[in-house]
């Protein structure tokens, strides 16, 4: 059988021809998709940009709304359907903030942010924050000045709404507090709790004072559930021993509320006369300090089969 040597020739160029446009409409298609998708990487980076920028200005607003204690202004940055870990709704945790700075009308606000993490319309910031103030009781019909000290961590869920970010919730994660009178400003004061328990387990609640020999110390330890009105806890004064550290096991309430570890000092100091046999008891401070814990609740839902 004789070749036929053009028409072999022919149909290897067609062949030839319909591979190059079929690589290049490939190729094309290849570069289109690369663009497209730097074109959207380089609009989800500005977008990002945008969001951070946002949210940052919205904690710098809510400082200042928060250290003028403007509740109206304060109020506008929190979504209708806001809710915290300890189950305050927006008008709960407000009533809560009103009755705080009615009690301490120079507390003054510092918010450090730690991370931003964006997802879509939905983000979650990381923050520190503190607060100080003054606070003046009469004891005995004698005013007595005293100062506010907290120090908290936790995490601010925000909503995007109509282009406008929100607060729509916050975990709490840590918070410390103190409340000081007298020579107690002065005082290392530390609590120890653990910062997650479960419902109703155990856990120890101690607590250490740096002072002198000539302190004398009596103070009580207990928990406190958080609720509005918030309760005061009562518990049985008892004498710190030699090295100023007071102890107490407690157990967590079973109802599933967040609670603070609540320590109650009364301050005194002795000073001795010119006679070595004489001396007189003074108070000298009061103190209260707290922790929070945050409550597990217990899940009946986990069943491990042998």
């Amino acid at each position: 059988m004789i070749l036929n040597y053009n028409a072999i020739m022919k149909k290897l160029l067609i062949t030839l021809f319909i591979l190059t446009l079929s690589f290049a409409a490939i190729q094309n298609s290849t570069e289109a998709s690369l663009i497209s998708n730097r074109s959207y990487r380089a609009e989800q980076r500005q977008l990002n940009r945008q969001n951070i920028k946002d949210i940052k200005n919205l904690f710098e607003i809510h400082t200042k709304y928060a250290n003028e204690h403007d509740l109206k202004g304060l109020r506008t940055l929190y979504a209708d359907n806001y809710m915290n870990s300890d189950g305050f709704d927006k008008n709960a945790y407000f009533k809560s903030i009103e009755s705080t700075w009615k009690d301490c009308n120079d507390l003054t606000y510092k918010t450090k942010i730690l991370s931003i993490n964006i997802n879509g319309d939905y983000a979650s910031v990381n923050v520190e924050e503190t607060a100080s103030g003054t606070v003046f009781e009469s004891i005995d019909s004698l005013p007595i000045a005293g100062e506010i000290h907290s120090k908290s961590q936790g995490i601010y869920h925000l909503t995007k709404i109509n282009s406008k970010w929100y607060i729509s919730a916050e975990t709490a994660i840590t918070d410390e507090s103190s409340l000081l009178y007298g020579d107690a400003r002065f005082m290392n004061i530390e609590i120890q709790a653990p910062s997650q328990v479960s419902s109703g387990d155990e856990y120890t609640a101690t607590v250490k004072v740096d002072a002198d020999k000539n302190t004398f110390i009596i103070g009580a330890i207990d928990r406190d559930p958080v609720t509005y009105p918030a309760s005061v806890p009562k518990s049985e004064l008892r004498a710190m021993n030699k090295d100023q550290i007071l102890e107490r096991v407690l157990r967590a309430n079973s109802d599933n509320i967040n609670e603070y570890a609540v320590a109650s000092l009364a301050i005194s100091k002795v000073e001795h006369g010119k006679d070595t046999n004489s001396y007189k008891i003074y108070m000298s401070g009061l103190a209260c300090v707290m922790k929070r814990i945050n409550v597990i609740p217990k899940n009946n839902f986990i069943k491990i089969e042998e």
